[in-house]
């Protein structure tokens, strides 16, 4: 069984940690750590390689350890069929994995997520001299239904809010969480990662990270900050970060998901997914649904392009055409006696 551990401490160097189960542990400190009897051309030597190209230009723990895991279980997969080196994996081999995924029942977003993981990793082979080609240069992404995630109802927003309105400390938080949530748009990752030094109540606004190590702005409307001043003055603690669970206690990016999740099974939403990725789409089709520039909403959103912002307006300009259709329907406006 293959662990991660980000941000351990390897007596005054903190590390992360990733054990590659029966080939070896890579720790990922100030002063890479590496095993020397793992070598650099097996299949878990180039997995190790890689894990240490993304630590080295930055990328997000959560994020590599994505790679890892994704990476880890292709492997596996292919082991099966006695390759030793990453130059035997053929265009054959990719196939009938991804294949395989499809066989699991895997959602094709992803399927299409672990392609394109794929696809970064053998490209970054072809680039270190490692490998002379690509498997995936002849291999086309699976094919990915056109759909926008629903978001919540009005009706499910009062139903959470509601199910958030008690006084305990809990409950105030949460109703920050969710207010927060629909006023920004913010990933998961970027509303746990959150600092108090980061809110700005005088200009409303807060500072985030977000993919690919790019800060942004977002604004935090009036009723969000009274609803987050509130839990604010909740606290007596020395903590740096925005959120601490019900022990007072900082608040991880999966306990922020937990609690959302949950939130979201009691109010018995239905139709939505649960979870705090959906509050991102509500904010979305919302706010473009109010008047919103599909530019300043990629902008807040942190989107690099406006591929997925236009999904959004585009499903709003259907509904709107959907309802002025009376006004213009060729058979309604008199054609047919």
């Amino acid at each position: 069984m293959a662990h991660f551990i980000a941000d351990k401490r390897f007596g005054s160097r903190k590390c992360m940690v990733i054990d590659l189960g029966p080939l070896s542990k890579v720790q990922l400190c100030s002063k890479v750590i590496t095993d020397p009897g793992l070598e650099s051309k097996t299949l878990g030597g180039f997995l190790q390689n890689y894990i240490l190209a993304c630590q080295v230009e930055g990328k997000a723990p959560a994020t590599i350890e994505a790679y890892y895991r994704r990476l880890r279980d292709f492997l596996r997969f292919v082991s099966e069929y006695d390759i030793q080196n990453a130059g035997q994996i053929s265009s054959t081999h990719v196939r009938l994995y991804l294949l395989s995924l499809q066989a699991r029942n895997l959602l094709a977003s992803s399927v299409n997520v672990i392609y394109r993981v794929l696809h970064a990793w053998f490209a970054w082979l072809v680039a270190e001299g490692d490998i002379e080609k690509s498997p995936m240069v002849n291999i086309r992404p699976p094919r990915m239904p056109r759909t926008t995630p629903k978001p919540f109802s009005i009706e499910d927003i009062q139903h959470l809010l509601l199910l958030a309105s008690g006084k305990r400390f809990t409950d105030i938080r949460n109703q920050a969480m969710i207010l927060l949530f629909l006023d920004t748009g913010l990933r998961l990752s970027e509303m746990a990662n959150i600092q108090l030094q980061d809110m700005d109540f005088d200009r409303d606004i807060i500072r985030v990270m977000g993919k690919g190590a790019k800060e942004r702005v977002v604004r935090m409307g009036k009723r969000t900050q009274r609803a987050l001043l509130r839990y604010l003055l909740t606290r007596s603690d020395n903590y740096d970060c925005l959120w601490l669970n019900y022990e007072r206690k900082p608040l991880s990016r999966d306990g922020v998901q937990s609690a959302m999740k949950k939130l979201a099974r009691r109010a018995r939403v239905q139709g939505a997914r649960l979870g705090p990725h959906t509050f991102r789409h509500t904010f979305a089709t919302m706010a473009i649904r109010n008047g919103a520039n599909v530019f300043y909403v990629q902008s807040l959103l942190g989107h690099s392009t406006l591929h997925m912002t236009r999904r959004y307006a585009s499903t709003i300009d259907s509904e709107a055409a959907v309802k002025a259709h009376p006004s213009f329907s060729p058979v309604d406006r008199g054609i047919i006696n």
